[in-house]
């Protein structure tokens, strides 16, 4: 009896990793031919009892490998840049910018993972897909969310995102006017503080 379920649970263990590196497989080859992408998002913070505190509206630039531009508009205003080796993050109100190098935890956020290297999604994290969502579980305990849903549009671009902190929010970002592989200017993923600007530099 304890061999046959010994060997039971082996069969399982080996099927959900099959069905995870299938999973993985298949996200890479949507994200592969997105050498760059560029469109508009509203997107909706809730907290852990369920309620809206917070929604906005923005439009992002990402392009691969690590270089990233997400503005997000009134009532709000920030804008995040990074160039894959530098991440500034911009608050217009304060009149501030936290400046830091990019680092794995960067790396794996949600957003960069539109511009990351495809290769690197196995090695950061587990995925499974669900009723044509793919359901990613950072595999670095450390990793600044616990959990991340994507789903893609027929015509092949990312449609919304969902990401779940440890804290028990959930922030839902729902994409439109997406442009496939546009031509972005290297210049709008560096970023120069207007003046009397302060810098904040976390190292």
């Amino acid at each position: 009896m304890k061999s046959v379920l010994r060997n039971l649970l082996l069969s399982l263990a080996v099927a959900t990793s099959a069905a995870w590196a299938d999973a993985t497989d298949d996200l890479s080859k949507q994200l592969q031919p997105l050498a760059a992408l560029s469109g508009n998002f509203k997107q909706t913070l809730i907290d852990e009892r369920g309620k809206v505190t917070q929604e906005s509206n923005g439009n992002f630039s990402v392009q691969r490998p690590g270089k990233l531009r997400w503005k997000t508009g009134e009532p709000y205003a920030q804008l995040l840049v990074t160039n894959n080796k530098t991440l500034w993050l911009y608050d217009p109100d304060l009149e501030q910018v936290t400046v830091r190098p990019v680092d794995t935890r960067i790396k794996e956020t949600p957003a960069l993972l539109l511009g990351g290297k495809v290769e690197e999604i196995r090695k950061s994290f587990d995925v499974n897909l669900k009723d044509g969502v793919y359901h990613l579980t950072p595999k670095n305990p450390k990793a600044p969310f616990k959990a991340m849903e994507i789903h893609f549009a027929k015509d092949g671009l990312p449609d919304s995102m969902t990401v779940r902190d440890g804290m028990g929010q959930t922030t839902k970002i729902k994409f439109s006017g997406m442009k496939a592989n546009p031509k972005l200017s290297d210049s709008i993923f560096n970023f120069k503080p207007p003046a009397g600007t302060d810098i904040i530099k976390d190292e």
